[in-house]
């Protein structure tokens, strides 16, 4: 059995790191540019293998150069990979630029990742429905992220959505009813909700108006601010760890791989929170999107103190 499945995207992301943030117009040097394993599905389902959770991955790639490092990457972290192969389509790519103090911009551009289909999905409802998690994201077509989590729910699969990036136009109630738990960040709450907190006592209240759309509930992830949740009856926040970050790309997918890991291991909401915390404020300490994402060992050897 999987612990966690993830349905969505696999990338080959091209990260510059930069001294500075150019002007428009303006041609900078950067510092360092690395090749790796990218992609939110792709990302969390790393993610979620490092850190115990017997991970599977459902996506598509294209029969390119690049899919061949993608899919031998995913493979070698032990990921279960069950991928549709798309001719007519280039892997999916991703260009990111890390600021001076780990900030990032990314321009993605999602090829095979459109490609998969509610068709591709129903071919693997068994995995779904013997998982005890299903992840999803939204760098994949709607409806196809809409067709998993049915299958995966229908069997009693718990699914959970992270909406990013920040769906456009917003989800409606009915959308957002389709999934178990939601995890927005600040700005992809204030998109589904026309107001984006900026404290955690604010993102407690967003949260808590999330809640009502969803089965279970909301957590608001908040970057160096902390997470604030409203889940199964619980509301409340958490500050983040104080940690050196140096690069948050793929932060939030180590957030939601480590948060499924957790919930599928039968924790908490809470203590899957916090642990979900502590493994995204590792994984900043480091370069990269997968390969920053910290083992369980990690976790264990540095251990990531949240405030009270």
């Amino acid at each position: 059995m999987s612990f966690v499945t993830v349905v969505g995207s696999i990338n080959v992301d091209l990260t510059s790191y930069l001294d500075r943030w150019p002007q428009v117009g303006e041609t900078v040097s950067v510092r360092e540019t690395v090749f790796s394993l990218g992609g939110k599905g792709a990302n969390q389902a790393v993610a979620a293998q490092r850190l115990g959770g017997a991970a599977t991955f459902i996506g598509a790639v294209g029969t390119d150069g690049f899919a061949q490092q993608a899919v031998g990457d995913l493979r070698q972290e032990g990921v279960g990979a069950l991928l549709r192969e798309v001719p007519e389509a280039a892997t999916g790519l991703a260009f990111i630029d890390v600021g001076p103090e780990g900030g990032n911009m990314i321009r993605l551009a999602g090829g095979a990742n459109l490609k998969l289909t509610p068709a591709d999905i129903h071919r693997h409802a068994d995995v779904l429905a013997e998982s005890r998690v299903v992840l999803l994201q939204n760098e994949i077509n709607l409806d196809t992220s809409l067709e998993a989590a049915r299958l995966a729910r229908r069997a009693g699969t718990l699914v959970i959505m992270d909406p990013a990036p920040a769906p456009s136009p917003a989800w409606t109630h009915g959308v957002l009813s389709e999934f178990d738990i939601i995890t927005p960040n600040a700005h992809e709450a204030g998109g589904l909700l026309g107001w984006e907190p900026k404290t955690l006592q604010e993102g407690r209240e967003v949260a808590n108006r999330l809640q009502a759309l969803c089965p279970r509930g909301a957590i608001v992830t908040m970057g160096g601010t902390g997470v604030a949740w409203a889940l199964d009856g619980d509301n409340d926040c958490l500050p983040a760890p104080q940690v050196a970050s140096i690069d948050t790309v793929a932060a939030g997918d180590c957030f939601n791989g480590a948060l499924a890991t957790k919930l599928g291991a039968g924790a908490s909401p809470r203590a899957a929170i916090i642990f979900a915390m502590q493994a995204a404020a590792l994984a900043t300490t480091r370069k990269g999107a997968a390969a920053s994402l910290p083992f369980l060992e990690d976790l264990q050897s540095n251990r990531v103190t949240l405030s009270a």
